[in-house]
């Protein structure tokens, strides 16, 4: 069975545009779960009179959409997990008996979608990570380390296994994170572009703050997390050099020094229980990305990404 695992936040006319294509679904066997993430509108009130099939899950305080997702993969019944972000549609009426026939024809372990701005045609380039260039690969089948937390689906037990997204990130950087934990384990993550949703790119709730305080600091979060002390710092110089010098130049200096105290605050307790990335695992995810001629893990990446 597929569980989809919709984190909701203040989004209630898009959530019930997403639940009513969820249910034209045919030839698939799913549940649906929502966490909602303390949302000031009416969405709980409005889901559970509209869809009471729908398994509503209401966090007591904000955590974020790491803990609302995290939640929710805890409290599927499914053994694959399709995670949809609230602000999406869903057009293709088959798109979940595609999943689960991709998973029963693949041993991959996670499947990261193809993802449309709304006009339904064009790619949507913000949430393309991936190692191959958006301009000739979006159309095709590949090996990624990367998928967007907008649309995406992973066999559950993987997803535990390789400890969920990373709670301490709040947001921003967590699924680069949990890709790379399911790539040390030896999983492959597939980009599956006959898999699609439209993002419809609502106003996100502290934008501001994801760029000038949860980018860089997450940046510093990821490394002291996952590589090796030598890599941790060839990843982190480029980019904590950038984020400085775009902080002084756009005039949020101090944001910038509150990711710093904030990152000095949290390195410590990973530290204590880190787990570097194998070699083996850093010498896979530089192969990809030379192969498609994207960025490499060891260099930076100038270029301003959206969430």
């Amino acid at each position: 069975m597929i569980s989809v695992v919709i984190p909701s936040y203040n989004r209630r006319d898009c959530i019930v545009r997403l639940l009513e294509d969820l249910q034209a679904q045919q030839n698939a066997d799913f549940e649906v779960i929502i966490v909602d993430d303390c949302s000031p509108d009416d969405t709980v009130e409005v889901v559970r009179r509209r869809f009471p099939d729908v398994t509503v899950i209401v966090n007591p305080v904000n955590g974020g959409p790491c803990v609302s997702r995290n939640k929710g993969v805890l409290a599927a019944n499914g053994d694959i997990i399709v995670g949809l972000d609230s602000d999406v549609s869903v057009s293709d009426h088959r798109m979940l008996e595609k999943v689960a026939n991709a998973f029963a024809a693949e041993a991959a372990v996670g499947l990261a979608f193809r993802i449309f701005c709304p006009d339904g045609i064009t790619d949507d380039a913000p949430r393309w990570w991936h190692p191959q260039p958006i301009e000739t690969a979006c159309g095709s089948l590949f090996e990624t380390d990367y998928f967007s937390g907008t649309a995406y689906a992973f066999r559950r037990a993987q997803m535990i296994e390789a400890g969920l997204y990373p709670e301490i990130l709040y947001m921003h950087y967590e699924e680069v994170e949990l890709a790379f934990r399911i790539l040390d384990q030896g999983g492959v993550i597939q980009y599956r572009p006959e898999l699609s949703v439209v993002h419809h790119a609502n106003p996100v709730s502290r934008r501001n703050e994801i760029s000038v305080f949860y980018k860089p600091r997450n940046q510093i979060l990821l490394a002291v997390a996952c590589f090796p002390f030598a890599d941790a710092v060839r990843y982190l110089a480029p980019r904590v050099s950038y984020q400085l010098f775009k902080a002084c130049r756009g005039g949020h200096l101090g944001g910038f020094c509150r990711a710093m105290k904030s990152a000095a605050g949290l390195a410590p307790s990973l530290l204590a229980n880190r787990q570097p990335l194998k070699k083996t695992t850093l010498r896979r995810i530089d192969g990809l990305r030379k192969r498609g001629g994207g960025v490499r893990l060891r260099e930076v990446d100038l270029k301003e990404q959206s969430t």
